[in-house]
């Protein structure tokens, strides 16, 4: 039986369900565009049970992400997804199958035109350890930096960090696959994508569902699981990712791994087979969070 979805980002209700089916309910608070590809694989899980359901965002002025986390931890609202880390996972049920499939761990490096030869020539970690990044002050990834011996300028503010690089502030500004290309197009005049170039680390982002819903956890599992089993993961995760993927040419690249401080212990290997190149399979084999 198809579920009855309601998404805050489409305004639109698909399917019916009669008086009699028990309705799986699901709310969250992550309703902005930048969500919308993990919203479509929750969709997708759901739709693998043949259980009637219904996603709905809550929303009103003031709802931030650290308020949305709150209320999910309240029971108030059903889940989020966010990446993972000690303190999150003991405050809600993590569905420890990464969403995103480990790439938002992959960065590139939005530079100066000016340096951008320079740059293109970093092949190490030593190499990266001798320029100044740039990152958000408040973003979660921000110990990774610290961890491996990298230099940082932080802002609170994401406009003023292009600010600050084209003052030459800092030398670099790492960015996701489905960041960086918009963002390089928007100050093409003064910044460009360094090529030969990139960063890794793991990074998995996970659903995390309040605490008094283990029977919605449960459910959103089994439904990853099939929808892995059955292939409609992959080809949904490829349909979002694959245009970035191909821009970048990964191939052509040298890879740094970075470690993260922030994992929690125990958690699973990422599985990067759907979208780095093999060549670069035997050097993750060194680290035992990456295969």
């Amino acid at each position: 039986m198809p579920g009855l979805v309601v998404w805050s980002l489409s305004g639109q209700v698909q399917a019916q369900t009669s008086p009699d089916d028990r309705v799986v309910e699901v709310t969250h608070y992550q309703s902005q565009a930048r969500y919308q590809y993990g919203l479509k694989i929750l969709d997708l899980a759901l739709s693998k049970l043949d259980v009637p359901y219904e996603i709905r965002s809550i929303d009103y002025p003031g709802l931030n992400e650290a308020r949305g986390e709150l209320m999910v931890e309240k029971g108030e609202i059903d889940l989020e997804f966010m990446s993972t880390s000690r303190e999150r996972e003991k405050k809600l049920i993590p569905i420890k199958i990464p969403i995103y499939r480990g790439i938002l761990g992959l960065r590139l490096l939005l530079v100066r035109k000016e340096q951008h030869e320079e740059l293109q020539k970093i092949a190490s970690l030593e190499d990266l350890r001798r320029y100044v990044g740039g990152h958000g002050t408040h973003w979660g990834d921000l110990p990774v930096y610290e961890a491996n011996g990298l230099k940082v300028v932080t802002s609170a503010q994401y406009e003023t960090l292009f600010t600050l690089l084209m003052h030459a502030r800092f030398d670099y500004f790492h960015r996701g696959l489905n960041e960086i290309w918009d963002e390089a197009q928007r100050h093409s005049k003064q910044l460009q994508v360094a090529d030969n170039v990139m960063l890794f680390y793991p990074h998995p982002v996970y659903f995390f569902v309040t605490r008094k819903r283990p029977d919605l956890a449960e459910k959103i599992e089994s439904g990853l699981s099939l929808a892995i089993e059955d292939g409609s993961f992959e080809h949904l995760f490829l349909q979002e990712a694959q245009q970035f993927i191909e821009r970048a040419d990964l191939k052509s690249r040298k890879l740094i791994v970075l470690k993260n401080p922030v994992i929690p212990p125990g958690t699973p290997p990422l599985d990067t087979s759907w979208w780095l190149p093999e060549k670069f399979q035997e050097q993750l084999m060194e680290y035992p969070l990456l295969r």
